[in-house]
């Protein structure tokens, strides 16, 4: 019988590596450049959003006829939420504190949120979301920061 020994390298710093993912990943949750990308990520997401009148999942409700004649009388667009494009210029986020605030105009809340709209004369037509292209984007911005 004969005893071979095979002595694979880096398999000590990868057991070291493995140990510290998860306080690794704790400290990615407040990593301001990281959620600075997630941020620019879900910006941009919500921008889409508008752009084609809702995306994915949850797709736009058409205008009024009634809105629709009005906007065609003042020569404006017939997309839900785009009008003269202040909302959509005032999608931004913040870091601070190690958390990530989505901002935009106060009247947003009234398009954004489904519940409580008994009074609303217009349907939702959420901007901010997580999409499953956004999941998939912000996974490889934390795998990119995991990297040994």
């Amino acid at each position: 019988m004969i005893n071979v020994t095979i002595k694979v390298k880096g398999l000590s710093e990868a057991r070291d590596y493995i140990q510290q993912l998860p306080e690794r990943i704790h400290q990615l949750k407040s990593d301001q450049t990281v959620l600075k990308e997630i941020g620019t990520q879900l910006r941009g997401s919500a921008i889409r959003n508008i752009n084609m009148s809702g995306f994915g999942y949850f797709p736009y409700k058409p205008l009024a006829e009634s809105t629709l004649r009005e906007r065609a009388r003042k020569k404006q667009g017939s997309k839900p939420l785009v009008r003269e494009g202040t909302l959509r210029l005032s999608l931004d986020y913040e870091v601070s504190g190690g958390e990530l605030f989505l901002n935009s105009v106060d009247y947003l809340k009234y398009h954004q949120f489904t519940e409580d709209r008994v009074k609303a004369k217009f349907p939702a037509r959420p901007v901010w979301g997580v999409h499953q292209e956004d999941m998939e984007e912000i996974a490889d911005i934390l795998m990119s920061r995991l990297q040994p």
